[in-house]
């Protein structure tokens, strides 16, 4: 069977892909990591941000000896696998991204961040922190923090632009909830124009969390991609 990497989105870590492993187990050998911050893992002291968990990507599939596995990444998983194939296309096989955000400007950025401040959150969205804590441990207010910043940064350079896109060898399926409040159609499409072999379409009546996806819907549109 072909290897398939699972990876996760901002705040998220391997137990948040857990369903969509569990519906593709049995087609595919699944691996799932946590980015370095996440699930519990130690904070990696060479830094955080985009280009860190490419690295660390890379690192898995190295480790693991996997010939050009195909990914899924869910929202920044999906932006992270991007990133290490606009530099290292040869070490993937197939990706698939699902509500990953490529409009990032300095006042979306903004928008996204303005409510990831800890304490804020603890007072407006206990039972959330409650879960960010049980799934990061202690560590959950750094995280929080040090994504903030990774989104700001972005917002100031997207690590995506035109020529990076461009640079992508891989075939590319951009996917994208129709009810996804966070991820612009415009935006999606304008990522799989960009590709060589990109690839665009729309979940219908899907929302951003992936959690809350339809497993049937997203599973039969990533086995009828690979």
């Amino acid at each position: 069977m072909k290897d398939i990497i699972l990876l996760h989105g901002a705040l998220g870590s391997v137990s948040s892909l857990n369903g969509v492993k569990s519906a593709l187990e049995g087609r595919f050998n699944c691996h799932s990591l946590n980015l370095s911050g996440h699930g519990q893992t130690a904070f990696n002291p060479s830094g955080f941000g985009i280009e860190r968990f490419a690295e660390e990507l890379a690192e898995f599939i190295e480790e693991h000896k996997l010939v050009r596995p195909h990914v899924f990444g869910f929202s920044m998983g999906g932006y992270v696998a991007l990133n290490l194939a606009s530099q290292n296309p040869d070490l993937l096989g197939k990706i698939i991204t699902l509500g990953t955000k490529f409009a990032w400007t300095r006042e979306s950025a903004a928008h996204e961040t303005s409510r990831m401040i800890p304490e804020m959150m603890e007072k407006k969205i206990p039972a959330y922190t409650d879960k960010l804590e049980k799934t990061h441990g202690l560590q959950w207010k750094s995280l929080v923090i040090k994504t903030a910043s990774m989104m700001k940064g972005l917002g100031e350079k997207p690590l995506l632009n035109k020529e990076r896109l461009e640079a992508i060898e891989n075939e590319v399926l951009i996917l994208r909830g129709s009810e996804d409040g966070m991820v612009s159609e415009e935006e999606s499409l304008w990522a799989s124009t960009n590709l060589e072999k990109g690839k665009f379409e729309t979940l219908t009546d899907q929302p951003h969390p992936i959690e809350k996806v339809d497993l049937s819907i997203l599973t039969k549109a990533m086995i009828n991609f690979l």
